[in-house]
């Protein structure tokens, strides 16, 4: 029962709760620093004096930057700094940061809209000049000069322009690279400065000279890879930490919408709430991106138009914003009912914010609690802190700057954060998770403690160190908040979450020297105290507060909440299905599908790139050759583990380039004479170690290469350029057998290690692979390798075109932005137009009537086929692959394997809910006795199946084989075109992996087609919006184009693909869902089998076999069906 006073126990309660809360802010006032320590950042020079410094900069450069956009980021080199810290501590890192080096700087870019030449200046906080980039275009032409004169260049623009001093310098001579550019020679120096050596990193200095013109200057600690190596191992278990918990949570979020369906069909909860709050919580997340747009150009690509990049940051903002709320909007109709029903005495959240609800005794009580509670959590954090690090725990200390603050708002990041954590957490772990979990296990202990660390372990990839210190110290206030919440509700929760987050963005801003942001800062703290100041006031005014008892939970109770489905379901009488079978004209036209696209498939093959590729030996046979090869350089290979594929080494801009020039023949001749592309590739590593080898052989299994990494810090050979350049000439001769008479060295780069010197050398073939018209420039072969010491190592051939041209490829103006822009938001208007029409007749027969059961039954095929991509294909060979030694391989196969096992729930749960759309909006268009099954169906639907099966299958292929001739006969200009050297090659079984695959896409292929078709026979019945959808979808399906002309063949290729997909699913296969799969995964399988039947390896051909195999069995099935079908039904 409520009252309008408070009683003496309430009156004391808060008294205790206001204590604990000034003893908090008391200590944290006190020991914030010692627990935080700050880095030390005097900013003499605030973001419009490091504009005015860039300029002035430049201007002595002789540069004209009047006309071009400006954008300036405060940035921080996190990496040296964590690095200084953690060597030498806070108090050293600060000393120096402030005299010998610089951590943080202004970037102040200076660009043109789809203009490649631009400049950036870094300024630091104190206003020196210390960092440059004048971007250039390769082809611009300058000077060549010689090394002498590039380095006197350097070195004055080092003293003179960048203000060091020369005694301060030393002049590394290892380091003076040079790069070929096709008009200019470019320069590279290093300095070294004396006396700046951090333990072992030193501090250096780069200039980089275009032909005889400063163009770059880049300073910093050279951090150890040793040190890098340690940390990333070190934050690998916070990493993991965090990835793991996902699990749960996701587990959590998949209850929470579980339940909310079955609320909403037991007509037990409301959405409208939901949809307001997440509302709210989307619009506040888009206005604080909005409110970042001074920020947008540091991120633009200048080959992009300027109107598209902005129309997809702020369509990027909304959908991140709208995903974003979908966990409180989702989660709330499932939490809100059992909330009232676990604590009838609190208050009802939709009335909690009313303005009877802030008058009334429990608002003012749950204010004050949750004010309370967030200035004791500042106090505990600090206190946990300061004990933590006492005994080990450590975390980077904090730059008071943040560029996401610093706006023409920045009240409203504040405000934004603070809301969003707080509904998205306390909804789900606390307003959720608490009386679910109190339910389910009948204590409150587990009830709240469960919840409080599966949310605390959750932030464990925050920096701090050891890797569970944040999830211990954010779940120890998670338990003490779940019982808030269960005293006070979820509203003292709520503002104590809100409170603490947002306070940390209000300090920051009442700190800064900007009174507006000062003012925000007050603006963001009093939209927490606000309401607890008008419940007061209103307390005053009126000498009591509100009665609540028809505001409480108890005044709506939710009644028996039952976790399934409790409505009674609509009669169903069995009845037969009303399957009509397929006419003699469709059987004929079937009959003739067959026969075209057989004879079409096999006579309009098109040679493609990559048609080449026999590949003579398997994966197996390459892995045991690699090993012979490291046992001839004296190393055993079974001290490393090992993974082997199939390398597609081709650069699919370089490819089209050469297929416009030459022609798809001329390229597979170069690919497979030349400059080999599809190559097999054995890495070996060890967990923890740096060193690594990586084995390259061609095709037929000879050597390719071998790339040995070694680590950093490892001695060896100190070879000056010549002598290292010798060497390689020597390697290039002897053993690649390359006259370099015809060659020239267009690139070398040195690089001092501390024990070593090592070089990367590039060479580049005279002749172009391309003689004749050089109107677009020509592509050359290039030879790369590098002298580790003196190991010659790393050797690597590839085709170089021009950059201009690569660049003109990659530019995307204003209409093929809009173009790719209107594509995704037509897939995701579609989407939403399916969802809200199912939303929308949720409660109706044609929704209810789901056989969501039966669904998930068919979709256990695909997790067993799931099962059989992973464990035969060549999935864990690629995940070794991307390894990085510096991680622990136990972690990172952790972190991998939960990985699979979300993304297969996640790709096995949107099967089932496209085979629910398709159950729904075809039951509405036809009826539910029309609609098909996978067995128990009259013995002619599977006569049919197998017609539209085989049919299918031979029709796709020759219409496939069809639109390539018409291409090939058609040739247009591309953006760009990769290899077809086939996929699987490298699997352990390739056929058992391609039959998965091949399941996995029929299914979802089905069921995607059988919803789209259902979606358009109910909603888009006229021909007049039925041709038009046509026609757009055709132009959604074009990915990207070279030409106009390469979008109209595309566009018309489409046009027949979709028709003749059309027509053989409205004139043919109709309902017929088991002859629709057949087709698709059927010719999945075809075109497997054809990739591994054109092998010249036995293992290829005799998967290959095993595949027609697996498709002659699946066809056989239907025609068993049919065969044992009761004679009346057949």
């Amino acid at each position: 029962m409520s009252s309008t006073q408070l009683t003496g126990s309430e009156k004391r309660a808060l008294l205790l709760w206001v204590l604990a809360g000034i003893v908090g802010l008391v200590f944290a006032q006190r020991y914030f620093f010692r627990a935080f320590p700050e880095a030390s950042v005097d900013f003499k020079v605030a973001r419009p004096q490091a504009l005015s410094e860039a300029k002035t900069f430049l201007h002595g450069l002789g540069e004209n930057v009047e006309g071009y956009r400006t954008s300036i980021e405060f940035k921080v080199r996190e990496e040296e700094k964590v690095y200084v810290e953690r060597e030498l501590g806070l108090q050293q890192a600060n000393q120096l940061s402030s005299s010998q080096i610089n951590l943080w700087y202004w970037n102040v870019r200076f660009y043109k809209i789809l203009q490649e030449e631009e400049y950036a200046v870094e300024v630091s906080p104190s206003g020196q000049i210390v960092g440059y980039s004048h971007v250039l275009p390769a082809a611009k032409p300058g000077a060549t000069i010689e090394r002498a004169a590039a380095q006197e260049i350097a070195q004055n623009f080092l003293l003179s322009k960048l203000s060091k001093n020369a005694e301060e310098w030393t002049f590394l001579p290892e380091e003076a690279n040079s790069e070929k550019k096709p008009n200019r020679l470019d320069w590279e120096f290093t300095w070294e400065k004396r006396g700046a050596k951090i333990k072992d990193a030193p501090y250096r200095e780069k200039i980089h000279i275009a032909g005889d013109k400063p163009a770059g200057a880049e300073e910093g600690l050279q951090v150890p890879q040793a040190w890098q190596r340690s940390f990333e191992r070190l934050r690998s278990g916070n990493n993991t930490l965090a990835f793991v918990f996902l699990i749960p949570y996701i587990a959590i979020l998949g209850l929470a919408v579980w339940l909310a369906i079955q609320f909403t069909k037991n007509g037990k909860t409301k959405w409208a709430l939901a949809v307001k709050l997440g509302g709210v919580a989307a619009g506040l997340l888009f206005l604080q991106a909005l409110n970042d747009y001074p920020l947008w150009g540091a991120s633009y690509e200048t080959k992009d138009a300027y109107g598209g990049f902005v129309l997809l940051q702020i369509l990027r903002a909304l959908g991140f914003a709208i995903v974003t709320a979908l966990t409180i909007t989702l989660v709330l109709p499932s939490a809100e009912p059992l909330y009232r029903q676990s604590q009838p005495g609190n208050l009802r959240l939709a009335k909690a914010f009313t303005w009877r609800g802030v008058r009334t005794k429990e608002f003012f009580s749950s204010a004050v609690v949750g004010i309370s509670l967030a200035a004791a959590h500042i106090g505990f954090i600090v206190a946990f802190y300061i004990v933590a690090t006492h005994y080990g725990a450590w975390a980077p200390a904090d730059v008071n700057y943040s560029d996401s603050v610093n706006t023409s708002f920045p009240w409203i990041s504040g405000i934004a954060i603070g809301l969003l954590a707080s509904m998205n957490e306390e909804f789900t772990f606390r307003l959720f998770a608490i009386p679910f979990l109190h339910r389910i296990t009948g204590s409150r202990w587990i009830a709240v403690i469960v919840p409080a660390f599966l949310w605390g372990f959750l932030h464990s990839n925050y920096p701090q160190e050891p890797a569970y210190i944040r999830g211990l110290e954010v779940g120890l206030i998670g338990i003490v908040a779940g019982f808030v919440m269960l005293r006070w509700g979820i509203l003292a929760t709520l503002i104590w979450h809100y409170t603490v987050d947002a306070s940390l963005v209000g300090l920051l801003l009442i700190r800064s020297g900007n009174l507006y942001f000062k003012i925000s800062g007050v603006i963001v703290g009093l939209a927490a105290a606000a309401p607890l100041l008008f419940s007061l006031a209103s307390f005053f005014k009126r000498g009591s507060f509100e009665p609540a008892e028809d505001l409480q939970n108890a005044a709506d109770p939710p009644g028996e909440l039952a976790f399934e489905n409790i409505e009674e379901q609509p009669e169903r009488t069995t009845t037969g299905s009303r399957y009509q079978p397929l006419t003699g004209a469709a059987i004929g036209v079937l009959a003739g599908l067959l026969v075209l696209g057989g004879f079409a498939a096999l006579k309009l093959k098109q040679e493609r790139v990559g048609n080449y590729l026999k590949l003579p030996i398997n994966a197996r046979q390459a892995a045991a050759l690699t090993d012979n090869v490291l046992r001839a350089r004296n190393t055993d290979p079974s001290t490393f583990k090992h993974s082997t594929v199939f390398l597609d080494n081709s650069d699919s801009s370089a490819t089209e380039f050469l297929r416009e020039k030459i022609g798809v023949a001329a390229v597979n001749k170069i690919y497979q004479e030349q400059i080999p592309v599809g190559l097999w590739g054995t890495r070996y590593l060890r967990d923890d170690d740096p060193e690594e080898f990586f084995v390259v052989l061609r095709p037929d299994g000879s050597l390719h290469s071998v790339h040995h990494a070694i680590a950093e810090g490892a001695a060896g050979a100190s070879l000056t350029k010549e002598e290292a350049v010798a060497s390689a000439e020597k390697f290039l001769k002897d053993q690649k057998h390359l006259d370099l008479s015809g060659w020239a060295m267009v690139d070398s780069t040195s690089k001092k290690q501390p024990h070593r010197t090592d070089h990367a050398l590039v060479w580049q073939q005279n002749a172009p692979l391309d003689p004749g018209n050089d109107k677009m420039g020509h592509a050359f072969a290039r030879v790369e390798l590098r002298v580790q010491g003196d190991e010659v190592t790393d050797y690597r051939k590839f085709v170089k075109i021009p950059d201009d041209w690569s660049r003109q490829q990659k530019e995307k103006d204003m209409s093929r932005l809009l173009y790719n822009i209107a594509g995704v938001l037509i897939y995701v208007a579609l989407f939403a137009a399916m969802l809200t029409a199912l939303i929308k007749n949720y409660r109706t027969d044609d929704a209810r009537t789901i056989p969501w059961k039966r669904i998930s039954l068919w979709s256990v095929w695909s997790a067993v086929a799931y099962v059989l991509v992973l464990a035969f294909g060549d999935r864990f060979a690629l995940i070794l692959q991307q390894y990085q030694t510096a991680v622990p391989l136990k972690l990172y196969l952790l972190t991998t394997s939960v990985g699979l096992i979300l993304g297969g729930a996640f790709s096995i749960a949107a099967l089932i809910f496209v085979f629910g759309l398709a159950w729904f909006f075809c039951r509405r268009a036809f009826g539910e006795e029309r609609l098909p099954n996978w067995s128990g169906m009259p013995g002619n639907y599977y006569r049919d199946a197998l017609l539209i099966g085989i049919s299918g299958i031979a029709a796709l292929a020759g219409l496939e084989g069809a639109l390539g001739w018409f291409s090939a006969q058609h040739p247009t200009a591309h953006h760009a075109i990769s290899a077809a050297f086939g996929s699987e090659l490298a699997a352990r079984f390739p056929a058992v992996s391609a039959i998965g695959g091949a399941i996995s896409h029929g299914l979802m292929y089905s069921a995607l087609i059988a919803a789209i078709a259902g979606f358009v026979a109910v909603y888009v019945k006229p021909l007049w919006l039925r041709i038009p959808l046509f026609l757009v979808a055709a132009a959604v399906r074009i990915g990207d184009w070279g030409t106009p002309a390469d979008f109209a063949k595309q566009y018309l290729v489409n046009c027949i693909l979709l028709g003749a997909i059309i027509f053989g699913i409205r004139w043919l296969a109709g309902l017929n869902l088991l002859g629709i799969f057949l087709a698709i995964a059927g010719s999945s399988m075809l075109a497997g089998a054809s990739t591994f039947l054109g092998r010249a390896n036995d293992f290829y051909r005799h998967n290959g076999y095993a595949i027609l195999a697996a498709l002659a069995i699946m066809l056989a099935w239907p025609w068993v069906k049919w065969l044992s079908a009761p004679k009346a039904s057949a």
